[in-house]
């Protein structure tokens, strides 16, 4: 990332959380940017990972005016009580326990005027989008539309401020664990619920990451970690319908049936459409039989792989990294030092550089935002099982769930087995279909023989080392252009500073002219060192 040579991350933790801190926008936007790893860089990342909502809460007499303006009543007739000290604060409202017929519960009210400002901000933010694409080097390879990002993002915010729709996943995501004790969800109080108030049943726990307290109220935390493993399973391969941010703030625990999980803050939800659901029982599977063909297609299917790409070049990529996987899980814990396991890496690495190379430059991969959210609260879980408990191993709980997908995949457990046979003696579907195809293949065949000898047909070959020296001359040219300008504008503001302090005006654009010039020289350096060092590691050069 060319920005590394400028700002260090001390100074990105200034310059980039501050600002950002005051507006409720920019504070959820950059919780929603924190999960895009395939956007920005992981120290980007890193600091926006810990942007909370620090945004103090809003005086309770007008979160009670609120909730009158927007249930059409006084707070007395709604309520048997409320309290206008709020428990939680965030950026987009506060939540206030009240007791409703005898019940506790939490009511959220969201701030005054969000959506207004929502409109405003994100109108600007869509302006500096269509910059980005403009101007953005991209000079760490990633292929990032802005512009997509935003109305992802914009999309999602909306979504979170719209109170009804976020009782209306609360009730889906309680229906789906109706069947299991040990997760909690709160019931939606509906005839206490607006777009900007909602009425939830008040479930107190303990915070998931306080394992000391944990302890001290007798919760098996062995059976926690495994339960919290567990329950996001289920929500992905099962439901298909997940909580996108399950961190410690969002989940509780009590001392029910062993420790009971407790979910909050259902406005960030994602859906897995039974495609790419298909999809990822197909990419399993891939990569249990080792088979990249079957990868491409699923990945293709769930639309992380873009459509014609080279997928000869793909297919060779994750060949190789099948490979190393099995090689990694059969060999057991590491016995060689870091500094023999870094050169085997770097040796492996030259022997598919071109290839790497080559899928760099394409950029044939995207990931969906859903994916990113699965991505991160896999890590997250996996912090807080490993906070729980020392043997958390996502992997041994995932078995299950392996079974559920073969019988998904095949029918059932006798159908997988039938399956096995029928592979062997050839009589699958796919063997079947073959033999039947073969007539047509032959046809297809004797066109493509009849195109070449009468000259039609044509073959497109890639000679990467000279599609590797284009690129290099390319950014050479482009540099040295700019480094032509720079001295221009630079030379010519100095001849009219000396000579004719009367015109100013051209002056100053020369001079201003002269430092952008200078700018896109200095990114086309740091871009043409990032190439050669590309080049350099993956053709195992040095």
């Amino acid at each position: 990332m060319s920005i590394n040579c400028f700002v260090g991350k001390r100074k990105l933790k200034c310059s980039c959380v501050s600002p950002l801190i005051t507006s409720p926008t920019f504070i959820k936007l950059g919780q929603l940017l924190s999960t895009r790893v395939d956007v920005l860089p992981t120290e980007y990342v890193t600091e926006l990972k810990v942007l909370q909502d620090k945004v103090p809460g809003f005086d309770g007499k007008k979160a009670v005016e609120i909730v009158e303006t927007e249930l059409g009543s006084s707070i007395e007739n709604l309520f048997d009580a409320f309290d206008e000290t709020p428990i939680a604060a965030a950026s987009l409202g506060q939540v206030h326990l009240a007791v409703l017929k005898g019940e506790q519960v939490a009511v959220k009210v969201q701030r005054q005027g969000l959506k207004d400002l929502f409109d405003v901000d994100l109108k600007n933010l869509r302006v500096l989008a269509k910059l980005l694409d403009k101007f953005d080097p991209k000079t760490d390879g990633a292929n990032r539309d802005w512009v997509s990002i935003y109305e992802e993002s914009a999309k999602l915010l909306y979504e979170e401020i719209d109170y009804f729709a976020e009782g209306r996943n609360a009730d889906r995501f309680r229906k789906n664990f109706d069947k299991v004790k040990w997760v909690k969800v709160p019931r939606v109080y509906w005839d206490r619920t607006t777009t900007r108030v909602l009425s939830m049943e008040y479930c107190p726990g303990i915070k998931i990451s306080e394992t000391e307290e944990l302890a001290r109220n007798g919760v098996n935390r062995s059976l926690l970690a495994e339960r919290s493993g567990q329950s996001y399973l289920t929500q992905l391969f099962r439901h298909g319908f997940f909580h996108c941010d399950p961190h410690p703030g969002n989940m509780s625990v009590d001392n029910v049936d062993g420790g009971r999980l407790i979910y909050y803050d259902f406005g960030m939800m994602a859906e897995i459409k039974p495609k790419v659901k298909e999809g990822l029982v197909n990419l399993i599977f891939g990569v249990y039989e080792g088979n990249e063909k079957d990868i491409c297609n699923a990945l293709e299917q769930m639309g992380i792989l873009n459509q014609n790409v080279d997928r000869i070049t793909v297919e060779k990529v994750g060949r190789y990294f099948l490979k190393s996987f099995r090689e990694n899980m059969q060999k057991g814990p590491p016995s060689k030092s870091d500094a023999q396991t870094k050169a085997e890496l770097s040796e492996r690495l030259s022997a598919i550089g071109e290839d790497l190379v080559s899928v760099g430059d394409d950029q044939p991969f995207k990931f969906p935002a859903t994916f990113t959210f699965v991505f991160r609260a896999f890590t997250t879980l996996e912090g807080i099982g490993k906070g729980l408990s020392a043997d958390y191993d996502l992997t041994k709980i995932a078995q299950p769930f392996l079974k559920e997908l073969i019988d998904l995949k095949d029918g059932s457990a006798a159908e997988s087995a039938a399956k096995n046979v029928r592979k062997a003696l050839g009589w699958r579907k796919k063997d079947l279909a073959a033999v039947v195809q073969q007539p047509r293949k032959v046809d297809y065949i004797a066109d493509i023989v009849h195109k070449m000898e009468q000259g039609e047909f044509r073959v497109r070959a890639r000679v990467l080392e000279s599609e590797r020296a284009f690129k290099r001359a390319e950014v050479v040219q482009e540099n040295l252009g700019f480094g032509i300008l720079a001295s221009t504008f630079l030379n010519s503001a100095l001849v009219l500073s000396a000579s004719a302090g009367r015109i100013v005006l051209a002056t100053r654009m020369l001079w201003i002219l002269a430092l952008v010039s200078g700018i896109r020289l200095l990114l086309g350096v740091v871009k043409l060192r990032k190439l050669d060092s590309k080049f350099k590691k993956y053709a195992g050069r040095s």
